[in-house]
């Protein structure tokens, strides 16, 4: 199993967070390797988006900001990729002259038809209608995610990062609530369903989550729980 993944799109670090939000809204990515002087520097995400946003520091260049560390891979071997993503916390690596997301490795793993998805899930951070997109921008950012489902008396949709930098993109502000941003549906999976359906509804509906019922609330899970999934089955394999 080896991921291709895709070309790498970069930006010069003279530009600044706000024309990088610009690019990436327009080119529909979620992330862009930056350079200085033709040498890779790092990687710049929706989640650094979120970060320089809520320090009103758009203005900065992208050489002033914090960046997300580039980390290479030799082989584009699965098990290489994946250990280098989640050992050095990333979402994605570099080979040669192509980027291998998270997204690239669940699409081209072999999913078991035994093993079930619902024991990767957690209970999701929520968020109501009316929450200010800022707020929502804060509580991704103090919680380390990229998923909010919005509720009131039942679930009303999806709230991605990448939501809110794109808006933010066109209206230089999060002032809105968040029911005027987000998706406004929810992709839920079934208990009983093995990983490998569970990954087919994720990519056929072209979503980073899987939500589930419960009465104590929603339950999510998202790629990067699958990619620790694939971790730890080949930390087990070495013991």
């Amino acid at each position: 199993m080896r991921p291709e993944g895709s070309d790498v799109i970069s930006l010069e670090c003279s530009a600044t967070v706000l024309d990088t939000i610009f690019f990436m809204r327009r080119n529909k990515i979620r992330r862009i390797v930056v350079t200085c002087d033709s040498k890779v520097a790092g990687l710049f995400t929706v989640d650094e988006a979120i970060k320089r946003i809520l320090e009103r520091s758009v203005e900065t260049t992208l050489r002033d900001s914090e960046l997300k560390r580039a980390v290479y891979v030799s082989d584009n071997d699965v098990k290489e990729v994946v250990r280098k993503i989640v050992e050095n916390s990333v979402d994605a690596v570099l080979f040669r002259d192509k980027i291998i997301t998270e997204k690239d490795v669940v699409s081209s793993y072999a999913w078991s038809y035994e093993d079930k998805i619902y024991p990767l899930s957690r209970k999701a951070v929520t968020v109501e209608g009316f929450t200010k997109a800022l707020t929502a921008a804060e509580i991704m950012a103090r919680h380390g995610i990229r998923h909010l489902p919005v509720v009131e008396e039942v679930p009303l949709g999806m709230l991605s990062s990448r939501d809110l930098v794109y808006r933010y993109s066109e209206k230089l502000t999060l002032s809105e609530d968040v029911k005027q941003i987000m998706v406004p549906f929810l992709v839920f999976g079934q208990k009983d369903h093995s990983l490998r359906e569970a990954v087919e509804v994720m990519l056929s509906r072209g979503v980073g989550s899987l939500v589930f019922r419960e009465e104590s609330g929603l339950y999510i899970v998202t790629f990067k729980d699958l990619i620790k999934y694939i971790y730890r089955r080949y930390l087990n394999e070495l013991l």
